[in-house]
């Protein structure tokens, strides 16, 4: 998987048809994606990542710590960002859930460390600029500086539910953004903003 992939889903992209399964906000306010394909096998998406509309600070964690449902595997097509995987030894730092994102539901499940190992800089260069992450992995990444675009692969899912991590001392809250579709007119802004970034290696 490579910038070819995500060119070639890009410039076959129909605004009208990729409104229903993007989403503006995702998770977090300034992080929006654009669904390129999906089915219950393989679905792509692009990621656009502006630190600019965040209210965290680079450095941050992005998302609280999580895995998935599924393996995926992400590369960078403009910008870079850190990517941190973490071990869950005993201890009280974290309170670890059995997420349900259908209905964000929420199941306790006892009290955890995170041990962060920062896994490496994943840049548009050649060298590091993608990670695999598996089912069963906790991770996040950080705020990046400048703003980033992401295109993921994501496969079939293998679990019921997620795990995820909130700090002991929040109480198991989780804040949400306000999300929403994208028009079909934002959908075709997203497009061309992911063509330019592309070619350019840079996003606007």
């Amino acid at each position: 998987m490579n910038r070819h992939f995500f060119r070639q889903l890009v410039d076959e992209a129909d605004p009208a048809a990729l409104v229903e399964h993007s989403t503006i906000n995702h998770h977090v306010d300034g992080m929006d994606y654009l669904c390129l394909h999906r089915s219950p096998k393989l679905t792509a998406k692009l990621y656009f990542i502006d630190p600019a509309r965040m209210t965290k600070k680079p450095g941050d964690f992005l998302v609280t710590p999580h895995s998935h449902r599924y393996a995926f595997e992400t590369v960078v097509l403009a910008g870079g960002i850190d990517h941190v995987r973490f071990n869950a030894p005993a201890g009280s730092g974290w309170e670890r859930f059995e997420y349900r994102p259908e209905t964000r539901a929420l199941d306790r499940q006892g009290t955890r460390d995170l041990c962060p190992n920062v896994d490496y800089h994943a840049s548009s260069y050649p060298n590091h600029n993608h990670y695999w992450v598996g089912a069963n992995e906790v991770h996040t990444l950080l705020v990046p500086k400048r703003a980033v675009l992401l295109g993921l692969v994501q496969f079939s899912d293998t679990r019921e539910t997620s795990d995820l991590f909130i700090r002991t001392k929040d109480e198991g809250r989780l804040e949400y953004p306000i999300s929403r579709r994208p028009t079909e007119a934002e959908a075709a802004e997203f497009i061309c903003r992911a063509k330019y970034a592309i070619h350019n290696q840079e996003l606007k």
